[in-house]
């Protein structure tokens, strides 16, 4: 653990390639899912590729939480009616920042949503097993295994107990990145502060209670809301 002896260059590198390795996991069980909407398969291969789909997030999150366990400070808490009411109110707080942010970037750049978000309705808007599989990994299963990499293992793993304010800065920059158009001509500074914003909310949760379920539970109802206007308005489209 980061606490409990003086970390070497060697210790940090091959944390920083682990934190790389899940990162890139992050992007790649996505994957599958790409397959299915562009509507090339059959019925049945829609079911397997399905079926890889949600058993690729089991084994990122299992990879997620073993790293967690072997290079952070991994607490069993539980969550408290004071921890319930952080995460409200951090979640009002972060959506009025949004809607501030949200106006910004239809002023400066013409869009009404990120290109994370668009990109994600984009594929639920494809057929009727995306918009079941979209919606149930990203309100289940990304806010535990996003938690667990950028929260749990990147701050524990590489900052001691005492720190504060540089882990939930660089936890928030960190989070932003993997949610930006990997086109650098297309990069988006207003959506890059949204989601930089939100990961740094979401570390300040995490390094006040110590407990990784609040930031999940955080995040959990940021993306139940999120998804659930795009699946709304799918239905409504």
């Amino acid at each position: 653990m980061a606490d409990e002896r003086k970390l070497t260059f060697g210790d940090y590198f091959e944390r920083l390639m682990i934190f790389v390795g899940l990162i890139v996991l992050v992007g790649s069980v996505q994957l599958p899912v790409m397959f299915i909407a562009r509507g090339k398969l059959s019925s049945v291969g829609n079911y397997a590729v399905a079926a890889v789909y949600l058993l690729g997030f089991l084994v990122a999150i299992w990879l997620a939480q073993l790293a967690y366990r072997k290079y952070g400070r991994r607490q069993m808490k539980k969550v408290t009616w004071s921890d319930i009411k952080l995460i409200v109110i951090a979640w009002v707080g972060f959506i009025l920042l949004e809607f501030v942010l949200g106006n910004l970037n239809k002023l400066l750049y013409h869009v009404t949503q990120t290109d994370n978000n668009q990109a994600i309705q984009t594929i639920l808007t494809s057929n009727h097993l995306t918009l079941v599989l979209m919606a149930f990994t990203a309100i289940f299963c990304s806010p535990i295994l996003e938690e667990t990499i950028f929260r749990g293992y990147l701050i524990t793993a590489f900052f001691k107990s005492s720190s504060k304010w540089l882990p939930i800065v660089i936890s928030g920059f960190a989070f932003a990145f993997p949610h930006m158009d990997p086109n650098p001509a297309r990069f988006n500074i207003i959506s890059f502060l949204t989601y930089a914003i939100l990961g740094g909310v979401l570390a300040y949760l995490y390094v006040s209670t110590k407990n990784l379920k609040v930031s999940i539970g955080l995040h959990f109802l940021n993306n139940l809301v999120a998804v659930g206007a795009m699946v709304l308005s799918v239905f409504y489209m």
